[in-house]
């Protein structure tokens, strides 16, 4: 049973036994219904005045029955109060502790830099995908209220503009930065502190301002968003190509909820030990071992859509590949 409902039921045995045995007294010692409800609680309280007590021996002997049954409830009460706050305290206390030591030992993991609405969307998709985060934000309310639906949720309260939050988020150990806090300023800020603590951090940013984008690049950001632009370009191509977009969203959606199949797009980088490095298309079998559709690859500053199979690929060209989760995890091997 829980807390709640033991200190509930608690609560009213407790009036009853107050109120059945104060309605006795009045009856057995003729007192009036305050002095005998001053009495039962002065009792159960084993406060004991002494300015009121039973004087025929029946009284005395429903004293005796109060003080059994009135303490018993009492201390059950107290009881389930004790577990609820204290017990409660020391179970919240425990979990923080697990989880500050699950933040030392992480590695590879995503720092996430505000826990607003976009906040919010990173970290569900991270969980979805299995992947190991650490939210940073100052309002220590929307963390904890987080933390009681998701014990396994991992934060830090503080300001991501200091340097001494990004550090007890193992930065130095981190895969990747998403500053999504509510200035362009503090998203400037907390780009530039993060490159200077790991300069091998991938940083992707939000910014709401234009000018913002290029001072981000400036500062380090690996990659900058706008909401604002990606909800503006969403809008005006639902309303000038509506049956393509409808068309790529249904059928993503029919994959994943009709057959489970979790289709998505990624962008897959070369490195220098690739086993296609150096290989055509036709030759590197991308399709033939991973079953992901090519749709295209980018060199450099130049994009190639649908590429063509003699297409040769190099070091740092980014594929965009079409497939399912599992799928595109081979071709991440092969790469």
């Amino acid at each position: 049973m829980e807390s709640m409902e033991k200190i509930k039921i608690g609560i009213f045995v407790l009036f009853v036994v107050i109120i059945s045995f104060s309605l006795m007294f009045m009856y057995i010692e003729g007192w009036t219904l305050l002095q005998a409800i001053y009495f039962s609680v002065a009792t159960i309280s084993t406060v004991g005045y002494g300015d009121f007590y039973p004087t025929s021996e029946f009284g005395q002997l429903l004293t005796i029955l109060f003080i059994v049954f009135g303490v018993s409830t009492g201390l059950y009460t107290l009881g389930a109060f004790a577990e609820s706050f204290i017990g409660g305290y020391f179970k919240r206390y425990n979990r923080r502790i697990k989880m500050k030591k699950r933040i030392e030992m992480l590695e590879n993991h995503y720092i996430v830099c505000g826990y607003g609405r976009i906040g919010r969307v990173v970290i569900d998709r991270l969980r979805e995908s299995g992947l190991d985060y650490v939210a940073i934000d100052s309002n220590s309310e929307i963390l904890e209220a987080e933390f009681e639906k998701d014990p396994n949720f991992n934060y830090i309260v503080g300001d991501a503009t200091h340097d001494e939050y990004l550090i007890d988020a193992q930065i130095d150990r981190a895969k990747a930065l998403i500053s999504t806090v509510s200035t362009d300023s503090d998203n400037v800020y907390i780009t530039l502190s993060s490159k200077r603590l790991n300069p091998k951090l991938y940083v992707v940013s939000k910014a709401d301002e234009q000018v913002a984008m290029d001072k981000l690049l400036i500062a380090g950001a690996d990659k900058v968003v706008s909401p604002y632009m990606i909800g503006g370009l969403r809008v005006a191509e639902l309303a000038m190509k509506p049956g393509i977009l409808d068309f790529v969203s249904t059928f993503m959606s029919i994959a994943k909820y009709e057959y489970d199949e979790d289709l998505e797009i990624r962008k897959i980088l070369i490195g220098k030990n690739s086993k296609i490095r150096g290989k055509t298309l036709t030759e590197s079998q991308i399709r033939y071992n991973s079953r992901v559709t090519i749709i295209g690859i980018k060199k450099e500053n130049d994009l190639l859509v649908n590429p063509g199979p003699e297409i040769i690929l190099e070091y740092n060209d980014q594929i965009y590949a079409f497939g399912t989760g599992e799928q595109l995890d081979v071709l991440e091997s092969m790469v």
